[in-house]
This record gives structure tokens, C-alpha cells and sequence, in this order.
């Protein structure tokens, strides 16, 4: 049971290191509003914003997580408690308007590993792409804001050659480039004279490539593997929503689900002490987190977020609560 709980554990951390998940956020646009009062808003955690940075504008937003995943999921969703893994997590999410509709975001990362007295750090992966807007919208039109992005992460992370003896807290990457698409849907809509509510829906799917490997990695394996994982393919679904409660305080709060494939290998896997062969894959899953969070905006390209995103239900998968905070700032 503790070898399978690590493995869903890690399962987790590289659909994390792989894909980030948190808002790339361009403040949500208020112009021609019914009212001179202006909201400001820097959240919400996970859902980007439907809207791409303007052309020659900047936005960068430090990100720290704080996560700790204390349990696993079965197969009949029944949750089991595991040694505590702690990952700390500093991300620097930086995009750059190019054109009108255009613009390129890159997030540089890294990470602090710790559990059973052993620990590890490096830099992860490096995520970066492209977003285009495809439809804008207003406070008068019935439509949302509609982006797509185009992402993919470089595989730096260490994923293989790994030791044994670390118990995996030097596993911080993934060894696939995983391409992904995502469309973004955000509405703000007037509630009341100087109230507004920011809706947002993402839709997010990863492709999973290839990832060659040898003895010890990121999905499992042992001394004499030799061969090639075969990540499934992973679905994103975020909806979210925050509220000001004045110009400079906000609520906010995501919903997440995730639909994993099952990864599948092919090669030589070795065996263990034991005689049995290791384990290179991982069952299909899914999990249902929550994500709440508040903001305070000396500006409206100024603003502070911090919440707490843990997990709901799963199958198959982590169980984590995480502590989360970033400072948003548009240039």
C-alpha cells in the first residue's frame, strides 16, 4: 500500500510540474462600466483570465504553494491516510503582450521536497506558450471573453536516475514536453452599484508524450529499467468565481476537476528485492478539489492573493491540502 500511495502521490506532483495549473492572470478588464466605481480584482487562484495581456504591457505574478499530501485515493474512492510529503513550490508566472490579442507567457520554477527526514531541491520543469484571444466581450454583451492557449513544458526537471533511498523527493519532473490547448471563458457581471461578479471557465487538455527512462524516475521503475512511459492524455476543468466585497477586498473561489488517463511503458522494467516487477504505470483517475481564496488590491495593477486548495474527493489519485500565495503585478 505505500509503494502505491507514492506512486498516486507522484502522479499528482507531475501532472503539477507539468501543467501549471494556477492563473496566469491579466487583470479582468472594466472598461465602459454602468458606474464610475471601478473594481479591482488579482484572483482567483487556479482560473486564468479570459483576456490576453495588452501589446507591450507585462504581467508577472510570484506564486509560492505550500503543499502537504497526507493520504491517497482507492479505486472506490475511499481515502487512505500516507507519511506526510511536503512540497514547496516558487513559481514566477511572466507574460508579455506581443500584439493586439496576442501574447507569450513562460513560468520559471522551482522546488523544495521533504518526508521521512529526506529532502531534495531544484528547478522543475519550464512551462511556456502562447495565448491568442479569440472573442472580447463587455459589461453590455451577453457573450464571455473566449482566449486559447497553446502550452507545452520543457523537461528540465529531474525525472530519472533517481534514489532509491530519497523516497522520491528528488523526482520534481516529468521527462515529457506535454503539449496542452486550453479555452478560457470569463463574463464580469454588475450585481449592484459598486459590486461585480468575475466568472471564469477553462477547459484545459494535456497530450502526453513519450518519456524515455532509466532506473529509478518519476513514474516508477527500478535499478535495471530500461524503456519508454507513455503518459495518458489529461483533462482540465475550472470553474471559477470572485466577488468584490469593496474596490481593494475580494472573495474568490475555484472548483478543479481532473480526468487522468493511465500511463502504460514499454521495455525492460527489472525487478525488485522481491521478485516482482516494478512499476512503470499508473491507473486511470480523477479528483474534485476546492479553492478559496481572498484579495487585497492597493491597485488596480497591484494586488495580494492568498487561500488554501484541497482536495474533495478522488479516485485513483492524492490526497493534499495546500496553502497558496502570490502578488500580481501588471506593468
Amino acid at each position: 500500500m505505500k509503494i502505491k500511495s507514492q506512486g498516486l502521490i507522484l502522479t499528482t506532483l507531475i501532472l503539477v510540474w507539468s501543467f501549471p495549473i494556477m492563473a496566469d492572470e491579466e487583470a479582468t478588464r472594466v472598461e465602459s462600466l454602468p458606474t464610475a466605481f471601478t473594481p479591482w480584482f488579482t484572483g482567483p487562484l487556479i482560473a486564468p483570465s479570459g483576456y490576453t495581456v495588452k501589446a507591450g504591457d507585462f504581467n508577472i505574478e510570484p506564486y509560492l504553494y505550500f503543499y502537504v499530501y497526507n493520504g491517497s485515493y482507492d479505486q472506490h474512492w475511499k481515502p487512505h491516510s500516507t507519511p506526510n510529503f511536503y512540497s514547496t513550490r516558487f513559481q514566477v508566472q511572466a507574460k508579455m503582450g506581443i500584439v493586439q490579442g496576442l501574447d507569450f507567457h513562460i513560468y520559471p520554477q522551482a522546488f523544495y521536497n521533504e518526508t521521512q527526514g529526506h529532502h531534495y531541491a531544484n528547478i522543475g520543469d519550464l512551462p511556456l506558450g502562447f495565448s491568442i484571444q479569440l472573442l472580447r466581450s463587455g459589461i453590455d454583451k451577453a457573450w464571455p471573453a473566449i482566449k486559447l492557449t497553446l502550452r507545452a513544458s520543457v523537461p528540465i526537471g529531474k525525472y530519472q536516475h533517481l534514489h532509491a533511498e530519497k523516497l522520491k523527493t528528488d523526482a520534481i519532473g516529468s521527462g515529457s514536453w506535454a503539449p496542452a490547448v486550453s479555452l478560457v471563458f470569463s463574463k464580469l457581471y454588475h450585481t449592484s452599484e459598486r459590486h461585480y461578479l468575475d466568472t471564469r471557465l477553462v477547459f484545459n487538455y494535456q497530450f502526453g508524450t513519450p518519456v524515455h527512462v532509466k532506473g529509478f524516475n518519476s513514474y516508477g521503475g527500478g535499478p535495471r529499467t530500461r524503456g519508454t512511459v507513455h503518459p495518458g492524455n489529461n483533462l482540465f476543468i475550472d470553474g471559477s468565481i470572485q466577488y468584490n466585497m469593496s474596490q481593494r477586498w475580494v472573495v474568490a473561489c475555484d472548483l478543479y476537476y481532473i480526468h487522468y488517463n493511465r500511463n502504460k511503458f514499454s521495455g525492460k522494467a527489472g525487478t525488485d528485492s522481491f521478485g516482482a516487477p516494478n512499476v512503470n504505470t499508473g491507473p486511470s483517475g480523477e479528483q474534485l478539489s476546492l479553492a478559496p481564496a481572498i484579495e487585497y488590491n492597493w491597485s488596480k495593477n497591484l494586488g495580494l492573493i492568498g487561500g488554501v486548495w484541497f482536495t474533495l474527493a478522488g479516485r485513483n489519485t492524492s490526497r493534499f491540502v495546500t496553502g497558496v500565495v502570490a502578488l500580481n503585478i501588471h506593468i
